[in-house]
């Protein structure tokens, strides 16, 4: 089988099918897993500092569902999970107010959010650098193609990708006027529900720490920033002392075509303006997230059409009632393996 998107959705769907024995592949145009659960790695050439690591894309993640706290739980044992907050300094209209006391853990891998996606790739067959450009169905299965060709064929397919991209790999199969389309247009349809917002970030590896004691603020009506977390806080000691920032949906939408480098100065300046202090880089770079939040998903866990072998996952989907996240992301890839397994 063959699944298109290394986020943690589809790694989850992969991990469960073949530990029930399956053969599994599974594809991602990018270099590493775990889709926007992302780390990025800085080195400095000149050795201002040690590598940096930050959180680019989920700030952290947490779990509700016993198996999602087995899996966060299991991984503080092993220690590649620890448990950075439980719950975080808010900022509005200049005012600050402590964390709520829910008590509820805020995870971060000490090496990363991406270590989440590795943990869960351990032993699959996983195939990156990889963009799949187009589908083709065959008698009794798929056939996939990259710009370079054929990437691969296989009975049963599942996207676990941005509704977008979904809709682009579908929609072409819509119009060859087949009888036996209609779970495709189902799928189709539910892809077109959803809607994302866009983000953009910041990364700051710092000359030296802000005068700040808490791990992260979370600004509330602020006209460009809605996070600054102290990345360093989430790593262990000697970790350089490091910033991530992260704009607003509607700040993001409103400059989204704009440059990384046209971006990352305001965002620097507004986290400045926040702070009240000047914020000396050692290192910066900005990224945008197009598909960074669904802010409207498509209803139910998954989507899985048995007579054609086609499956959709992802947070795009409602696997529960507590909002797009990591775990939910987690939650519809085991619901989909759960389907494709006949166990609901």
């Amino acid at each position: 089988m063959l699944i298109v998107g290394a986020g943690l959705a589809g790694l989850a769907l992969a991990h469960d099918l073949q530990g029930r024995g399956l053969g599994v592949r599974v594809l991602d145009k990018s270099r590493g897993v775990s889709g926007r659960a992302a780390t990025r790695r800085i080195s400095s050439p000149e050795a201002q500092f040690s590598e940096a690591r930050l959180d680019h894309g989920a700030r952290y993640f947490t779990a509700r569902h016993p198996r999602a706290v087995a899996l966060a739980e299991g991984g503080v044992e092993a220690g590649w999970n620890r448990v950075w907050a439980r719950g975080f300094v808010a900022w509005e209209d200049g005012q600050i107010t402590p964390p709520p006391q829910d008590g509820h853990p805020r995870y971060a891998p000490p090496l990363g959010m991406s270590t989440l996606g590795r943990e869960l790739a351990r032993g699959l067959d996983v195939q990156t650098g990889l963009e799949v450009s187009s589908l083709e169905r065959l008698p009794g299965g798929w056939r996939v193609y990259s710009r370079d060709g054929v990437a691969g064929e296989a009975r049963r397919l599942v996207l676990n990708l941005p509704a977008p991209q979904v809709l682009a790999l579908l929609e072409p199969l819509l119009l060859d006027g087949a009888d036996d389309l209609e779970e495709l247009k189902t799928a189709a349809e539910k892809m077109r529900r959803v809607a994302y917002a866009p983000c953009w970030v910041a990364g700051v590896v710092l000359e030296t720490d802000i005068g700040a004691e808490w791990p992260a603020l979370a600004l509330k009506n602020h006209p460009v920033l809605e996070w600054i977390a102290r990345e360093h806080t989430k790593r262990a000691p000697g970790h350089p002392p490091a910033l991530m920032l992260q704009a607003s949906a509607t700040w993001s939408r409103a400059n989204l075509e704009r440059r990384p480098d046209e971006v990352l100065p305001k965002l620097l300046a507004a986290a400045a303006d926040v702070l009240g202090e000047e914020i000396k880089a050692a290192h910066a770079f900005a990224h945008r997230w197009r598909y960074a939040t669904p802010e409207r998903r498509a209803p139910g866990p998954c989507f899985w059409d048995v007579s054609q072998g086609l499956g959709l996952c992802g947070d795009g989907f409602t696997p529960d009632d507590h909002g797009p996240r990591v775990e939910a992301a987690l939650l519809s890839g085991w619901a989909l393996a759960a389907r494709m397994n006949g166990d609901d």
